[in-house]
């Protein structure tokens, strides 16, 4: 009798792994969907949502991470030499590729959930 005392634990701890919430078959994981391109360009111009053309001079930016499952446009997380950070809500976007300064600048193109900005509590 003392047997079954030890050995009734054991299946109740199996069950209780195997009732732990599982992915859904056939997700896709997220780091794997990000589309990544590295472009030589000059500058890059956004217009915001009240219509006014914003110029940022590549040189100094190290990735542009367009997330377009945002549900009032386009938005911009742009990541500088420096360490500075922007989110910039956007109707449009222009890659200039020609004049002075060309730079190599990571464009990535990604989801709502997985901004680089930490969220804060």
């Amino acid at each position: 009798m003392r047997n079954w005392k030890l050995l009734l634990p054991i299946p109740c701890v199996f069950a209780l792994l195997a009732m732990a919430p599982q992915s859904p078959q056939g997700s896709e994981d997220p780091a794997v969907t990000d589309q990544t391109a590295i472009v030589r360009m000059s500058e890059l111009q956004y217009v915001d949502q009240q219509g006014k053309t914003s110029v940022i001079p590549s040189r100094n930016v190290l990735e542009v991470r367009m997330l377009d499952d945002h549900p009032h446009g386009l938005r911009l997380e742009i990541t500088y030499e420096n360490g500075d950070y922007s989110l910039i809500d956007a109707q449009a976007l222009h890659v200039l590729r020609s004049g002075r300064d060309l730079m190599d600048v990571r464009l990535v193109r990604s989801k709502q959930a997985r901004l680089r900005f930490p969220r804060l509590p």
